[in-house]
């Protein structure tokens, strides 16, 4: 297992809710000794354990812990700032997008081989059409695609990918839309940013070089790392083996962040993408999901790409196009845990499940509650009154009572 430096368990929505003193409880790799002995100077107890030290707090409490480690240049300051002030805005090439409110990427799929059967193929005409669905329908981003991640379909040429990749991005950008490429090929990346692309969706988790990287540092693009066990669209030729999926992946991600950083990139350019179905088993993706909270660690932004995959399969058994209710449940629990950027097919269903995951989780009390001229609507009332009489007023916009 890869102990990653900085490991954080978020308390849930419900006990924050309840209250600001719910305990965030983080696990440091990095000098424990003297981790513990800091942690005590300003009033917190820390265990010690086998790969290094355990300490809960409240948010407050760790504010200072991470201030007072600051003062003493401990190796784990500056990765406990950033979880605690994480990433407000995803700085794309021309915009921010804010990390207040769930945000959809629908997907468009270039080609004829999608494995859950919604490619438009190189239609100009289809790729604008299901853009603008999808935009209609509450998504942000357009993230658009033109080779299969699946293991079993060919590598398209670059140069063939990157022609139609960036004629669709131009044309959906000359439309308005935000577009994200979804490739880990340098020169597409490089073309479709050039004509209008904001950022790239690179599947390769930096296997295969930094190049689409760079491509997105040198436009001032936004970028999507996304965990990968191997290289793209080779399966492993034995299972991997991981005995704490959820550790071994944000160890992942705190080594490929450092990586981009060191090319330069700001952290509020970089998202972080699990992986899911890249690398691990059904099982796995389910424990990653169960635990995707823990991703939140680096704070950065955290993509989630889960739509219809074969995990879902798993569980119901039904075929990838018939997987949308699944994949929206997913969506709220996510949610719920603090992801806020979801990659889709149906960009309706996911605006609506996150926009009600967002009323249970992030609204203050009262945010919904009946003004003075709402309450009540109908004073009185009683089972004759409902079955025959007409209200004596019209019911709230988009309230019932």
């Amino acid at each position: 297992m890869m102990e990653p430096p900085l490991r954080v368990v978020p308390p849930s929505y419900a006990q924050l809710a309840a209250g600001e003193d719910a305990l965030h409880v983080a696990w440091f790799r990095e000098e424990p000794a003297e981790l513990a002995r800091l942690a005590a100077a300003v009033g917190l107890d820390a265990t010690m354990t086998q790969d290094g030290s355990r300490v809960a707090g409240s948010w407050r409490e760790l504010d200072l812990l991470a201030r007072t480690l600051a003062s003493e240049v401990h190796p784990a300051a500056r990765r406990l700032r950033r979880y605690l002030d994480p990433v407000a805005g995803w700085r794309l090439r021309t915009r921010t997008l804010p990390l207040d409110h769930p945000i959809v990427m629908g997907i468009v799929n270039l080609t004829t081989d999608s494995f859950s059967g919604d490619g438009v193929g190189v239609s100009p005409e289809g790729a604008a059409a299901r853009a603008e669905e999808l935009r209609s329908a509450g998504a942000a981003i357009i993230d658009v695609g033109a080779e299969s991640a699946r293991a079993d379909r060919p590598v398209m040429d670059e140069g063939e990918e990157a022609e139609l990749v960036s004629g669709c991005a131009a044309e959906l950008a000359a439309a308005g839309h935000v577009v994200s490429v979804d490739t880990y090929k340098p020169g597409v990346a490089a073309a479709a940013l050039e004509r209008g692309a904001e950022l790239v969706n690179d599947i390769s988790g930096l296997t295969q070089g930094t190049g689409a990287a760079e491509a997105a540092l040198h436009a001032g693009a936004g970028y999507v790392l996304n965990y990968s066990y191997s290289v793209p669209k080779r399966r492993p030729d034995a299972p991997p083996q991981y005995s704490d999926v959820v550790q071994d992946t944000i160890s992942w991600m705190f080594e490929r962040v450092d990586v981009l950083r060191g090319l330069g990139f700001d952290d509020d350019r970089v998202a972080i993408d699990p992986g899911i179905a890249f690398g691990k088993s059904h099982d796995e993706d389910l424990q990653v999901l169960r635990r995707i909270g823990e991703l939140r660690t680096p704070g950065l932004p955290v993509l989630l790409a889960h739509s219809r995959k074969n995990f879902i399969g798993s569980v119901s058994g039904m075929e990838p196009a018939a997987r949308d209710l699944e994949t929206h449940v997913v969506t709220t629990l996510a949610y719920a845990q603090g992801i806020r950027i979801f990659r889709v097919h149906d960009a309706a269903g996911a605006a609506r499940a996150a926009e009600m995951a967002a009323a249970v989780v992030d609204r203050d009390a009262g945010a919904f509650a009946p003004d003075g001229e709402s309450w009540p609507w109908r004073a009185g009332a009683d089972g004759g009154h409902m079955m025959v009489a007409d209200p004596d007023k019209d019911a709230p916009p988009g309230q019932r009572w």
